[in-house]
């Protein structure tokens, strides 16, 4: 008898808190930056736990169909259905189709440049190039097996900004009707067309601003360390990084105590 009432004693404090830690990543920007930063910090410390002995392999990124590139902030508008302003709240190793990486990225939108305004204060997620994939996922024609090993996928052209980053991007809606690998896996990993976005031109139009960073930075350094001259694009998004940056980087670095 006694250990019934101790069980149903647990389940007591176990389901809200089971409940509360759902309803966290939501609420927790809404009412109290401190325990929003607290949910980060434990996030930062789960993803350096689950990717600090994964095999590391450099990557040229996933194959994606050729959309024009926003070099202006009109370019930028004109092309997403909304442009914002976010926090990397969480990444999480998501299903991938075979060969390639994608993690999951969870979004607080802190502000809507613009387009939807209704996404303000929501949590999106996106599925971003590169992270945490099983090695057979990975060499999915090698006879070789390793169940249980993961690698760690890096695309040079798109890193994975850090949990508690800053971004700046445009977002295009989901479409997830058309019967391809990656949309079954984005569905098995909680993507819906309600709750989740894409990015059309990820290499060129993400900007980052990481922890405790004074500014935003394109989110490419292999085009960040081009020289400009004779190079167009990359002297275009050097200028739509230097205003993107006179406009919206409006927060200093904070510390946290």
């Amino acid at each position: 008898m006694r250990k019934t009432l101790m069980i149903l004693t647990l389940l007591v404090f176990v389901l809200p808190l089971s409940a509360y830690s759902v309803n966290t990543i939501k609420n927790s920007f809404y009412h109290n930056s401190k325990d929003s930063y607290i949910t980060i910090k434990e996030n930062q410390r789960k993803w350096k736990k689950q990717t600090a002995k994964a095999d590391i392999v450099h990557s040229e990124g996933n194959s994606r169909e050729k959309v024009p590139v926003g070099i202006s902030l009109d370019n930028l508008k004109n092309y997403n259905k909304a442009v914002i302003k976010g926090t990397i709240y969480n990444l999480e190793k998501m299903r991938s189709p075979k060969s390639m990486a994608y993690t999951k990225a969870s979004v607080h939108i802190d502000k809507v440049i613009s387009g939807d305004k209704s996404l303000k204060n929501k949590i999106v997620y996106l599925a971003l190039d590169g992270g945490l994939v099983s090695f057979d996922d990975w060499y999915s024609e090698s006879k070789h097996k390793a169940y249980g090993h993961n690698m760690l996928v890096k695309n040079d052209e798109f890193p994975l900004p850090a949990i508690g980053s800053k971004i700046i991007t445009g977002l295009i809606p989901n479409n997830l009707d058309e019967p391809i690998e990656l949309n079954n896996d984005l569905k098995r990993s909680g993507f819906t067309s309600k709750n989740s976005f894409a990015i059309n031109t990820p290499q060129y139009n993400f900007w980052v601003k990481e922890p405790n960073a004074k500014e935003y930075r394109l989110n490419n350094p292999t085009l960040r360390k081009k020289t400009v001259n004779g190079d167009y694009l990359a002297e275009s998004l050097q200028q739509l990084t230097k205003e993107i940056n006179k406009k919206f980087n409006d927060e200093k670095p904070k510390e946290h105590r």
